[in-house]
């Protein structure tokens, strides 16, 4: 028997497409972050009924791609540099802001639902941080300085802690709905920590092996494709062991991103110009996935403010927390919370994965807080996305790591030295060139 070619997928993959890149236009003019164009185009195609839960099984694999470059992307922002000289002070004030944010939310979503299961799930997702708006931020500002340095360790190990705690949490919420017997506590809690170490030794001999070949060959474009494929491949050997996509790409950026030789562009500035379109549809089936009937529900609508809350100043004042125990500098323990607040790819994957995993058990309460888990998320992602960037951009400029504020520091006799070295690590002298040298008592700062 032929099967038959269902056009409606192709279909829906173009309208995606060409709706996301309407809606960012809109968002990018109204200055806000172009994912939440991406998932109000998502939003617009699930409330008109043109994708239905078959449309969206049959775009799975590629919600699995996107989790995957995603991952992978991360992993790359990751450098080496960044674990070294601060590692002690920078993981106590990471440590402080996560589990601080996990403890908060998993008990307002407690007190919310009165279902600890579900409770911590909510916890695990909103350790995580969104790096690419924050990062965004510092790229356009060109920002320098303690703070910067900590925000991008804080950053890229934020979703790796989120990612533990999230494997975590879903084991006990799938123990909690299996048939007695099925499944014990010890396996529960063992299985995350097979995950974890299985998903990272694969990335890693993946990402090893890439960099063998990439040292080797010249041909930009081969590598191009090779390392596309090699992506897949990865993603897809995850989905067939059951092991996580996200984590395992991460650590193969990491590896990629690393130890490449310096003279072998490893193209992933090309690549990212590829993953585009591949993550842009993956935002819009998440805004395709928010069920209205579930979202305008007092709990849903309670559960969500109480979220970005608890996130919210979780976030700060763990963040304030950790950096002065570790005597971190005072702009830098002031300012460091407010740059965290952004949330978006790995913690609305995360709560896609979870959906999955709660649907696939087939009960009608695990279905409906699968279901939750992703609105709920949904709707706390689209608010923190616009005051997120926001407020990382106030947080660099009142830390004064803007370039232009940093001269203002020098003109008051402040912080004259780290004037100097903003001025040479971005090898862009001229920009101040014009302005006087140091006087003598401000040479003393030094």
């Amino acid at each position: 028997m032929q099967a038959s070619f269902d056009p409606t997928v192709l279909f829906l993959i173009g309208a995606a497409l060409v709706l996301a890149a309407v809606g960012a236009a809109i968002m990018k003019k109204l200055g806000v972050p172009q994912i939440l164009g991406f998932m109000l185009a998502g939003l617009f195609l699930g409330s008109t009924g043109f994708v239905s839960d078959a449309t969206r099984v049959a775009l799975y694999p590629l919600v699995d791609f996107a989790l995957g470059l995603i991952g992978y992307n991360i992993g790359l922002e990751l450098r080496k540099e960044v674990f070294g000289g601060q590692t002690k002070r920078m993981s106590v004030i990471l440590i402080a802001e996560s589990m601080l944010t996990f403890a908060v939310v998993t008990v307002f979503a407690y007190i919310v639902l009165n279902q600890p299961h579900i409770a911590v799930v909510f916890g695990a997702l909103a350790s995580a941080t969104d790096p690419a708006s924050t990062v965004m931020v510092i790229w356009e500002r060109k920002c320098k300085g303690n703070l910067t340095d900590t925000l991008m360790f804080v950053l890229a190990m934020d979703d790796v802690i989120a990612i533990l705690l999230a494997n975590f949490s879903i084991s006990i919420a799938v123990l909690f709905y299996s048939s007695p017997g099925a499944i014990t506590l010890i396996n529960a809690l063992l299985m995350p920590v097979y995950e974890i170490i299985a998903s990272s030794l694969a990335g890693a001999a993946f990402g090893f092996a890439m960099v063998h070949i990439i040292n080797r060959e010249s041909d930009r474009r081969q590598l191009l494709e090779l390392e596309l494929g090699v992506i897949i491949l990865l993603v897809g050997m995850m989905a067939l062991l059951s092991l996580s996509s996200i984590l395992a790409c991460m650590v193969f950026g990491f590896v990629v991103g690393n130890y490449v030789n310096p003279e072998k562009d490893p193209v992933s500035h090309t690549l990212n110009v590829v993953m585009s379109p591949i993550v842009m549809i993956f935002f819009v089936i998440v805004g395709a996935s928010i069920d209205f009937s579930v979202i305008m529900e007092t709990t849903v609508i309670l559960l969500a403010g109480l979220y970005v809350v608890g996130r919210t100043l979780s976030k700060y004042f763990g963040a304030f927390t950790g950096a002065r125990v570790t005597n971190t500098p005072p702009l830098t323990r002031k300012y460091l919370g407010l740059c965290l607040m952004s949330q978006a790819g790995v913690a609305v994957g995360l709560s896609l994965v979870v959906e999955q995993n709660l649907i696939a058990i087939g009960t009608p309460e695990a279905v409906y807080y699968g279901t939750l888990i992703l609105n709920v998320l949904v709707l706390t992602t689209m608010i923190l996305q616009v005051f997120g960037p926001l407020a990382a951009d106030e947080g660099l400029k009142r830390a004064k790591e803007f370039p232009a504020d940093a001269y203002e520091t020098h003109k008051e006799g402040l912080f004259a030295a780290e004037l100097r070295d903003i001025c040479e690590d971005d090898k862009n002298v001229n920009e101040f060139s014009e302005y006087p040298p140091l006087s003598e008592d401000e040479e003393q700062l030094e």
